[in-house]
C-alpha cells in the first residue's frame, strides 16, 4: 500500500513541485509584482465574503465599490479559491500553496495525457515534469490565472480526446468540468485559445475518420451535452461577465497595437537551449522578461530534433497535426514580429479582446511535447537503440552549445564575473549578470545532462534514469529563473509585516472624508501594491488598477467633480448633485461613459443635518451596508459606492428607487422620520443562476462517483480474468 502511494503521480508531482519551489514551500520568500498587487489581495476579499456566509459578489474596498463576480480574472467563481477559503482564512501562505497546487496538477494532467497516448510511466513522468516546469510556467508565476490555465489544459485535452475516440458521455461531462474550471479560474485569453485548440483537434479527427457520417452522429450529441453542461456549471459566471464587459473599456475590444503588446521576440527562441541567458537585463531581446521563455528540457529537445529529422521513423498524421499546431502558435506568439498575429486579429473571433501574444507559448510547448511522444515511446521500447542519429544529435548539440560558449567568452569586453570579486551585494551582482555570463553559468549543467543521456541512451532497461535526468535539468532551470520571475528578494515575514491586513472581515468605516483615504504613497505602497485593500478602507487608489475599471467611474475620475465629491464622507446627505444627464461630451474610446468637462449640478431641497445625531454606519459586509439616521434628518442620501445593476435600497424595510448620484454613485430620497437605511447588493439573475449551477454540480458529482465505482469494478473483473488464465 505504501509503495502504491509513493509511486502515484498524485504523490510524486506535488512532492517534486514543493522541492523545486522550496522558497515558497517553506515560506522563506514571497511572490512579487502582479501576484502580490492583484491576485493575492483579490483572493483575501473573496475569502472574507465566503467566510462571512456571503457570495463573493461585491467588494466595497476597491475603487469605491467593485463587482468582484464580474471581473474575469478575480476568481470569484473559482472552486479552488472557495476550497482554500473554506479551509482557512486566506493568507499569504495559502496563496503560495494554491500556486503549488496548480503547478502540481499541471504535471499530473500531462502525465495522464501521455499515458493516454500510449506512453510508459517513465516517459509520462519525464514529459509531465518537462511541461510542469517549462518556461511558460516559470515565466508566468506572477499571473496566477495563467498558471491555473496550464493546470487545466492537459485534463481538458485528455477527456476531449477520449470523447472523440471512446464516445463516452462521461468523458464529455469531464471535458465540460475542465472547461468550467478554466473559464472561472484561468486567463480569459487562454480559455479562448483552448477553444480554438479543441475545435482544430475535433476537425482533425472528423477529417481523419473513415466514415465521417458515423463519426458526426456519435460525437455531435456528446458535444451538445458538453456545451450544455458547461453552460449550466458556468451560468452565474456567464451572466456576471455579460453584465460587466459592456461597462468596461476592454469590453469594446482592443486596438491592434494594444493586442500585440508583450510578444515573444523571435530571438527568444534561444531559450529552448539556455533560458537563464534570456533573463539578462541588457540583451538584444526587445521583449518582456515574462514573455520569452520557451524551454521544455534539453532531453525532450533531442527527441524533437529526432522527430523532425525522422530517418526510418514514420510520423503519423496526428504527430504532424501537433507539429503544425505548435508552429502556428509559436508564430502567433511573435505578435507584431510576424504577420500571422495581425491576420488572426482581424479574422478570428475574440482575437481582438486580449493582449500578451507571448502567452501563446503555452499551446506551442504543449503541442511540441505531444509531438515527441511517439519517438520517445519507440526509444523506451528499444526500437531506436541502434539508430545512429540519436547519438549524433546529442553530440551535435553539445558541440554547438560549447562552441557558442567559447565564442561569447572570448568576445567579452571585460573579465567575466568580475563583480564577484568586488564585494558587491549578491542580489546586485545577480541583476548585473550579462547574457553571456548567464549562458556560461547554465552551460555546464546542460552539457552534463546531455553527456549522461549520451552514455545511458542504449540502456533502456533503466528508464527511470531518463526521468531523473529530466528532473535534474528542470530543477536547475527553475533555480536559475526563480529569482528573476518568481520570488522577490525580501523575506516573506517582511512582506507580511507591510501588508497590514485588518484582522476583521469587514471593519466599519468611520464615515470620514474619502479624500483622506484616496492618496497613498511611500515604500509600503510599492511593496503591497494597494494599501486600501489591506487596511480595508473605502476609497480610491490610483495605483491599484483592476483589469477593467467601470467606464462611468473612469469618466468620474477625470472630471473636475472628483476632489469636490471626495471631500464628502462615505455616506452623506447632499444639497446638490453632479448629474451626468446634463453633459453631452464623450470620452474618446469609451462607449457609454460621459466625460465631464465642466460641473453640472442639480440643486436639491436643502438637506436637514443634525450634528447631535449624525448619520451612523452600523453594518458593512461584502454585499450590504446599513446605516441609522435621525428622524429629523432627511433629503437625498448619497452612498459613495458605484451604482451597478443589482443594488437595492431599503428605508425602514421598504424598497426605494436608486438614482445615479454624483455621476457614478448611488442616491436615494430619504423622507422625514426615517431611521434605518440599507443598501443591499442582490443581482437576482446571478444568484438564481448560482443555485441552478449547484444542482448541475450535484448531478455531475453523482455521475462522477457512479463512473468511478463502475471503472473500479471493471478493473477488478479484468484482474480476476488475468489471474484465472482466461483469455
Amino acid at each position: 500500500m505504501f509503495k502504491k502511494i509513493i509511486t502515484s503521480p498524485f504523490f510524486i508531482f506535488p512532492v517534486i513541485t514543493c522541492l523545486f519551489f522550496w522558497p515558497l514551500t517553506f515560506q522563506l520568500l514571497s511572490l512579487k509584482n502582479d501576484a502580490l498587487t492583484y491576485y493575492y489581495p483579490i483572493r483575501t476579499l473573496i475569502s472574507d465574503a465566503i467566510r462571512n456566509g456571503e457570495l463573493p459578489l461585491w467588494t466595497p474596498f476597491i475603487n469605491m465599490g467593485y463587482p468582484l463576480h464580474g471581473d474575469l480574472q478575480s476568481g470569484a467563481w473559482n472552486p479552488v479559491i472557495w476550497m482554500f477559503s473554506l479551509l482557512t482564512n486566506y493568507s499569504l501562505a495559502a496563496f503560495h500553496y494554491e500556486l503549488l497546487f496548480y503547478i502540481s496538477f499541471a504535471g499530473i494532467g500531462f502525465y495522464y495525457l501521455c499515458r493516454e497516448f500510449g506512453s510508459g510511466k517513465a516517459v509520462a513522468l519525464s514529459l509531465g515534469l518537462a511541461f510542469e516546469f517549462s518556461g511558460f510556467i516559470t515565466d508566468s508565476v506572477q499571473f496566477f490565472a495563467c498558471i491555473s490555465s496550464a493546470c487545466y489544459l492537459p485534463f481538458i485535452f485528455l477527456f476531449f480526446k477520449r470523447t472523440l475516440t471512446r464516445y463516452r458521455w462521461q468523458d464529455a461531462l469531464y471535458t465540460s468540468l475542465g472547461l468550467f474550471l478554466l473559464f472561472t479560474g484561468g486567463y480569459p485569453s487562454l480559455f479562448i485559445i483552448t477553444g480554438y485548440m479543441l475545435l482544430a483537434y475535433g476537425l482533425f479527427h472528423f477529417f481523419s475518420a473513415t466514415d465521417k457520417v458515423v463519426f458526426a452522429r456519435r460525437t455531435l450529441p456528446l458535444f451538445l451535452g458538453m456545451i450544455t453542461t458547461f453552460a449550466l456549471l458556468s451560468l452565474p459566471a456567464i451572466l456576471s461577465f455579460a453584465d460587466y464587459l459592456p461597462r468596461i473599456k476592454r469590453g469594446d475590444g482592443l486596438s491592434l497595437a494594444t493586442a500585440a503588446e508583450n510578444p515573444m521576440h523571435p530571438l527568444s527562441f534561444v531559450s529552448v537551449i539556455a533560458p537563464f541567458a534570456n533573463t539578462a537585463n541588457k540583451t538584444v531581446l526587445a521583449s518582456s522578461v515574462l514573455m520569452q521563455n520557451l524551454y521544455f528540457g534539453i532531453i525532450p529537445l533531442v527527441f524533437l530534433v529526432l522527430t523532425l529529422v525522422r530517418p526510418g521513423i514514420r510520423i503519423t498524421k496526428e504527430t504532424w497535426f501537433f507539429l503544425v499546431s505548435a508552429l502556428v502558435f509559436l508564430l502567433l506568439s511573435w505578435g507584431g514580429f510576424f504577420v500571422l498575429h495581425k491576420f488572426a486579429y482581424y479574422i478570428l473571433p475574440f482575437f481582438d479582446s486580449f493582449r500578451h501574444p507571448g502567452l501563446l507559448r503555452l499551446p506551442a510547448i504543449f503541442f511540441l511535447l505531444l509531438a515527441i511522444i511517439p519517438v520517445m515511446n519507440k526509444w523506451a521500447l528499444g526500437s531506436l537503440q541502434n539508430n545512429p542519429l540519436l547519438p549524433k544529435i546529442i553530440a551535435a548539440l553539445m558541440i554547438v552549445m560549447a562552441a557558442f560558449g567559447v565564442l561569447i567568452a572570448f568576445g567579452q569586453d571585460k573579465v567575466l564575473f568580475e563583480e564577484v570579486f568586488t564585494g558587491s551585494d549578491p542580489a546586485e551582482i545577480f541583476q548585473q549578470l550579462t547574457f553571456s555570463e548567464r549562458y556560461l553559468i547554465q552551460l555546464p549543467v546542460l552539457l552534463v545532462v546531455l553527456f549522461l543521456f549520451y552514455k545511458a541512451r542504449r540502456n533502456t532497461r533503466y528508464l527511470y534514469w531518463l526521468t531523473l535526468l529530466v528532473a535534474a535539468d528542470m530543477f536547475c532551470s527553475v533555480q536559475f529563473i526563480m529569482p528573476v520571475t518568481v520570488v522577490g528578494s525580501r523575506k516573506m515575514s517582511f512582506i507580511e509585516a507591510h501588508l497590514q491586513r485588518n484582522p476583521d472581515k469587514f471593519p466599519l468605516p468611520g464615515n470620514e472624508s474619502i479624500k483622506e483615504n484616496s492618496i497613498h504613497t511611500g515604500d509600503s505602497l510599492l511593496i503591497t501594491g494597494s494599501k486600501l485593500l489591506f487596511t480595508k478602507k473605502i476609497g480610491r487608489n490610483d495605483y491599484f488598477i483592476t483589469p477593467g475599471n467601470l467606464q462611468l467611474q473612469d469618466s468620474f475620475y477625470a472630471s473636475p467633480a472628483r476632489d469636490l465629491i471626495f471631500a464628502n464622507p462615505v455616506l452623506y446627505l447632499a444639497d446638490t448633485l453632479v448629474d451626468a444627464k446634463y453633459i453631452s461630451a464623450k470620452t474618446p474610446g469609451l462607449k457609454n461613459a460621459p466625460f465631464f468637462t465642466e460641473l453640472a449640478t442639480t440643486t436639491l431641497t436643502a438637506a436637514s443635518h443634525s450634528d447631535s445625531n449624525p448619520l451612523t454606519i452600523v453594518k458593512l459586509s461584502a454585499n450590504r451596508l446599513e446605516a441609522v439616521l435621525s428622524p429629523s434628518m432627511h433629503g437625498t442620501l448619497v452612498l459613495l459606492q458605484n451604482a451597478y445593476p443589482g443594488w437595492k435600497a431599503f428605508i425602514d424595510g421598504k424598497e426605494q428607487k436608486i438614482e445615479n448620484g454624483d455621476i457614478t454613485y448611488m442616491a436615494v430620497a430619504v423622507p422625514p422620520g426615517s431611521r434605518k437605511i440599507s443598501f443591499v447588493y442582490r443581482p437576482v439573475k446571478v444568484v438564481t443562476a448560482f443555485f441552478i449551477s449547484l444542482f448541475a454540480w450535484l448531478g455531475l458529482f453523482v455521475i462522477m462517483i457512479t463512473d468511478l465505482f463502475s471503472l473500479r469494478r471493471q478493473g477488478k473483473h479484468q484482474k480476476e480474468i488475468l489471474k484465472s488464465g482466461v483469455t
